[in-house]
């Protein structure tokens, strides 16, 4: 079995894998988790690990098949010939908007036999029977002397709007050849032709079929645009597929919105992995003290993949509901008896209590529950009575000696209704919604005569 029949197998086993949402290292390409739906206090924060699988092959890709056509090559473009149309169909898989061009280079300036230095035989389109057309119509031609004009090629690429490069695409040249290329003052430099490549967003991955990297050309032009060297030897369509899944890409998280009280931040804020595997980050989600307790806050973040939006796959939601942790206050406050007049007054004996009919209101108000409950606790055996809702009257008896209860007190039109007899004082306490208790407030009642 070829190379490339191997190497199709593999990225054909990979694909279906994907499909079925295998976990773990065939984990279809996005973040994981891509909801993040939880609580927490005001003034805390929590930490969630953020997985993000890049794709195999960088999303939307331009790619320029660029190749050295002198006498020396045939082997080499023969292989491509053959394998061209499963290159594209593997690429398609992983990358269905991917677009594809072709140029090639010899030396004309050395070797005026040659027609030209660079040519683009087809500017990136989306047919690829164009494509294919033009990489089977490459034919040899002479080089003359060993050194060839690549980097006039490579310059061309990265300058020439004829090319069609789309503004979103991930810019890749793919570059074979079997020589060095020429530095001889009459064309660009190695630096030249790096620095060309970087303003054009352009990446290159070399496939040495020889002795392309024999002076550091190649290594230094991949290294410096964020490509990858590889050895061509007889099976360049597999170096070609290869290099298309190891490039390097940076994963950035952005944070696109979030509401006032709560934030996002990560650590990194980048991290640059080879296309295909995981970026792992600490996603830390801070609720602000003063975030609105009670109420649900959102964020969405997105993980840019060289700089550009990847998708939905990418994008994830945060909510988070901040809990209630602030106590209600309750209020025990004296009130007429049931006639509706005065409330007694308490006197200057202390013994009297603070109401001597033992008629109160009870009330509780709180920051987010509309109706915390209210319950009433006999100081004396300590039973607790209610809950009652706010506003509610009663009667309260203090009896050292009787048995603690509550019943019912006056007609229906009665605005006291509820009489509470307990052996010792009243205190009133309510709770909220979220289980907070507030502090307790007495009811002070005289005892009955001796």
């Amino acid at each position: 079995m070829t190379g490339v029949r191997v190497l199709r197998r593999l990225a054909g086993l990979v694909l279906l894998a994907l499909m079925m949402a295998v976990p773990s290292a065939f984990a279809a390409p996005g973040v994981q988790p891509t909801v993040v739906d939880t609580d927490a206090d005001p003034g805390t924060s929590f930490d969630v690990t953020k997985t993000v699988t890049t794709e195999e092959i960088p999303p939307n890709p331009d790619i320029v098949f660029l190749a050295d056509t002198t006498g020396s090559m045939g082997p080499a473009i023969g292989n491509v010939k053959t394998n061209i149309n499963n290159i594209i169909a593997d690429v398609e898989a992983s990358q269905p908007t991917a677009q594809f061009g072709v140029a090639q280079y010899r030396d004309r300036e050395h070797c005026p036999a040659d027609p030209f230095d660079v040519r683009l035989d087809q500017a990136v389109t989306d047919d690829n029977t164009l494509v294919v057309n033009a990489v089977n119509a490459l034919a040899l031609g002479d080089g003359c002397d060993f050194p060839e004009n690549g980097l006039v090629a490579l310059t061309f690429l990265a300058t020439d709007p004829t090319v069609g490069y789309r503004a979103d695409s991930t810019r890749i040249v793919v570059w074979f050849g079997d020589a060095p290329q020429h530095v001889d003052g009459n064309g660009p430099t190695v630096a030249d032709t790096i620095a060309a490549l970087q303003a054009a967003g352009i990446r290159v991955i070399a496939i040495d079929v020889g002795a392309l990297d024999s002076t550091g050309q190649a290594t230094a032009i991949t290294d410096a645009t964020g490509g990858v060297l590889l050895p061509g030897g007889g099976d360049v369509s597999g170096a070609i597929l290869a290099g298309l899944s190891s490039l390097p890409v940076e994963v950035t998280p952005e944070v696109v919105s979030c509401d006032t009280g709560l934030s996002a931040s990560f650590d990194p804020a980048s991290q640059t992995v080879t296309s295909g595997d995981d970026a792992v980050f600490t996603e830390t989600v801070t609720v602000a003290a003063d975030a609105p307790q009670g109420s649900t806050l959102s964020c969405t973040v997105r993980f840019l993949i060289d700089g550009e939006p990847a998708g939905d796959a990418f994008t994830q939601s945060i909510s988070v509901d901040v809990n209630d942790v602030t106590a209600p206050v309750a209020a025990c406050t004296a009130t007429v008896n049931p006639a509706g007049k005065t409330v007694p007054a308490a006197g200057n004996n202390p013994k009297s209590g603070q109401n001597p009919d033992g008629f109160y209101e009870l009330t509780a108000t709180d920051a987010v529950d509309p109706n915390p409950q209210i319950f009433v606790v006999d100081t004396g055996s300590g039973t607790v009575f209610g809950p009652f809702p706010s506003g509610t009257r009663i009667k309260y008896t203090e009896d050292a000696t009787a048995t603690p209860e509550q019943k019912g007190m006056g007609g229906p039109n009665s605005a006291v209704t509820i009489h509470i007899i307990g052996t010792g004082d009243a205190a009133v306490h309510a709770v909220d919604a979220s289980g907070n208790q507030s502090a307790p407030v007495a009811c002070l009642v005289p005892g009955p005569p001796k």
